[in-house]
């Protein structure tokens, strides 16, 4: 597979989960609430990886983590996929001198781990995908949701 070739196979990949996860959004928002939200982060959790935008800055070498403010607290912007995280950084400015949005990539673990020892000096929560489609919870239920859908999972084995 030549480079360019391997190019747009991520480009197709990163738009097949971005519109995975628009289509679980709407169909989360015909159930009810509690069973459209278990969907939700279900699909959340199987990921291996969430992205985190990086604010641009003038030492590329030390790229920072972008944290936004809404509705006086502080929010992590997480997403699923590039595409996602490509296009609320363009909305926001969030890109360097060259035109580019950075993004890092961290397993789900270890960005819980990450975002609750954040979550002691003040962020208040996570907004996934944000825009149309997107959804938010505070850090500290992180952990709790995935235990939950994690039961609900183990459940739904023992029950075929």
């Amino acid at each position: 597979m030549t480079q360019e070739q391997n190019q747009q196979q991520q480009v197709r990949e990163a738009a097949e989960l971005a519109a995975h996860f628009d289509v679980t959004v709407e169909q989360a928002k015909e159930m009810q609430f509690s069973e459209g939200q278990t969907l939700i982060w279900t699909e959340a959790f199987k990921l291996d990886s969430w992205l985190i935008l990086m604010k641009p800055s003038d030492n590329p070498e030390q790229p920072e983590p972008f944290f936004g403010n809404v509705d006086g607290h502080g929010w992590a912007f997480l997403f699923t996929d590039p595409m996602h995280a490509q296009v609320f950084g363009r909305q926001n400015n969030l890109v360097t001198a060259s035109g580019n949005v950075m993004i890092a990539k961290m397993k789900v673990d270890p960005m819980i781990e990450w975002l609750e020892e954040i979550g002691k000096s003040g962020l208040y929560g996570v907004r996934f995908n944000e825009g149309e489609n997107g959804w938010f919870t505070p850090v500290d239920s992180l952990r709790a949701m995935k235990e939950y859908v994690e039961i609900q999972q183990s459940r739904g084995s023992e029950q075929e």
